[in-house]
C-alpha cells in the first residue's frame, strides 16, 4: 500500500521513539506526532503529488514527493518525509546553520543500476533533498550525466528562496554554474604585469558557463572602446584568465 496513511506509519517508524501516525478516512491523509513536536499531515495535492505539511507552526508545505510505485519506492519516500521532518524541527531549534548542509548529505539515497525490465531501465543515481543525479553509460558507450532538481526546487523552497543554486564541474573546471561571479582579466599583448590588468565582474545568472562569460566581456569591452577618444591605443586587448568567485559583483 502507498497511500499517505501507509507512508505515514512507514515514516513514524523510522523516526521512532514516540512518534505515532494515525490514519485518515479511507488512507487519503495521515498524521504524524510525538509529544513536544508539531503535528504533520501528509496528503495528495491535485498535481499528484504527496505533501507533508505543518499543523500548528505556520510553516504550512515543507516536503513534497514522488508517488511511489513500488514497495521499495515506498520506503524510500517515508525515508525521506521523516529526514524533512528532522530537518524542520532542527531548523526550528537553530540548528539549520550549522547542521543542514551535513543533514542533507547524510539524508542521500544511493540506487544502483536495474535492467530487469528493459522498457524502464533504472541507472545508477543518488538523491540528496529530493534532487536526483544519474552518472552512466549508455548503449552507445557515451557517459551521461543526467540532472533533475525539480523535487528539490519543491521540497527544499524552505532552504533555497527561488531557484535552487547549481554548479558543475568537470574534472576540476566550472562548466556550469547559477550562483556566484565570473572574474573576467583583460590585458593588452603590449602590457606586462598585474597593474596594467583589466578587470570585468559578471554575475553567473547573467552567464552560467565560462563561454558565456567570455560573450558578455567582449561585448563589455567593445562598448567601453566605443566611448574612449582614444580606442585605437586599446586594439588588441584580450581576455587573460576567466575565473569563478563565490561571491557577487562588487557594485
Amino acid at each position: 500500500m502507498h497511500t499517505p496513511a501507509a507512508i505515514a506509519q512507514l515514516a513514524a517508524g523510522i523516526l521512532g521513539g514516540t512518534w505515532a501516525a494515525e490514519r485518515g478516512p479511507w488512507g487519503i491523509n495521515g498524521r504524524l506526532a510525538a509529544p513536544a513536536t508539531d503535528t504533520f499531515t501528509l496528503h495528495v495535492d491535485d498535481h499528484g503529488h504527496l505533501c507533508l505539511e505543518t499543523v500548528f507552526d505556520g510553516s504550512g508545505e515543507i516536503g513534497r514527493f514522488p508517488e511511489p510505485t513500488t514497495a521499495d519506492g515506498a520506503e524510500t519516500t517515508a525515508l525521506d518525509v521523516a529526514e524533512a521532518i528532522r530537518l524542520h524541527l532542527a531548523n526550528n531549534e537553530g540548528q539549520q546553520n550549522v547542521t543542514l548542509h551535513q543533514e542533507l548529505n547524510l539524508g542521500a539515497h544511493f540506487s544502483g543500476a536495474d535492467y530487469s525490465d528493459p522498457e524502464t531501465p533504472c541507472h545508477p543515481s543518488v538523491t540528496i533533498a529530493g534532487g536526483t543525479c544519474s552518472f552512466y553509460i549508455d548503449e552507445a558507450r557515451v557517459a551521461q550525466v543526467f540532472v533533475e532538481l525539480d523535487w528539490l526546487t519543491a521540497s527544499g523552497a524552505r532552504i533555497w528562496p527561488g531557484a535552487v543554486p547549481v554548479r558543475i564541474t568537470l574534472d576540476g573546471g566550472v562548466v556550469f554554474s547559477s550562483t556566484g561571479t565570473w572574474v573576467v582579466e583583460l590585458q593588452h599583448p603590449e602590457d606586462g604585469g598585474d597593474d596594467s590588468v583589466w578587470e570585468y565582474e559578471i554575475a553567473a545568472e547573467d552567464a552560467p558557463t565560462e563561454a558565456d562569460a567570455r560573450t558578455v566581456a567582449a561585448k563589455r569591452l567593445l562598448a567601453d572602446l566605443k566611448s574612449r577618444d582614444n580606442a585605437d591605443a586599446w586594439n588588441g586587448i584580450k581576455i587573460r584568465s576567466v575565473r569563478l568567485a563565490d561571491r557577487p559583483p562588487t557594485a
